[in-house]
């Protein structure tokens, strides 16, 4: 059985168009991805300002999912009509984003993700990416904080995969605190 197709941001919004109000749980289901999955990407999106967030807020002490919706489509962001009223804490978002510039609606228009960012990596893969990386640099240190934002990784998986690097002699640990790693001269 072979790895899912990833989801992209064009697919969330599709889903989002198709189904506007929606929990991340409902467009989980809809694309057949994990409801925590589809959390990350309509933050993403929404600090890109694609999606506008409707907090849920809570009703009678129980926390209400957030609903979402594309940032050009019309939402009022009112409480569900089965919520008691006055026991519904929500608060409509804003349309523009901080600074007062217009909310980007085009998914196409959001920063690139580092190549295979968020995708199941095969056993030693993280490894390579993480040479070609610094090799991509010769001369540079960086510490695996730094490139595991840029990879789109966990710091600790990044970490663990330069210590086998330098083990390996692939990688020179350069400085100790913070720690810095160079590509080895060839």
């Amino acid at each position: 059985m072979g790895a899912p197709e990833p989801t992209s941001d064009h697919d969330v919004t599709d889903a989002l168009a198709a189904l506007p109000d929606s929990t991340a749980a409902d467009l989980a289901g809809a694309l057949g991805i994990g409801r925590s999955t589809a959390a990350k990407r309509l933050a993403r999106l929404e600090s890109a300002g694609v999606v506008r967030r409707c907090p849920g807020g809570r009703v009678a002490g129980t926390k209400v999912a957030d609903r979402w919706s594309l940032a050009t489509a019309t939402s009022a962001c009112e409480p569900d009509a089965a919520a008691t009223p006055g026991n519904v804490e929500r608060r409509p978002q804003a349309s523009t984003q901080p600074g007062g510039t217009q909310p980007v609606t085009d998914p196409s228009a959001l920063p690139e993700e580092a190549p295979g960012a968020g995708a199941r990596l095969s056993p030693g893969s993280l490894r390579a990416l993480v040479r070609d990386y610094l090799a991509a640099r010769p001369g540079q240190s960086f510490g695996p904080s730094g490139i595991a934002r840029s990879l789109g990784r966990s710091a600790g998986a990044v970490s663990n995969a330069l210590s086998v690097l330098a083990e390996t002699g692939e990688v020179r640990l350069v400085a100790d605190r913070p720690r810095r790693y160079r590509i080895s001269p060839r």
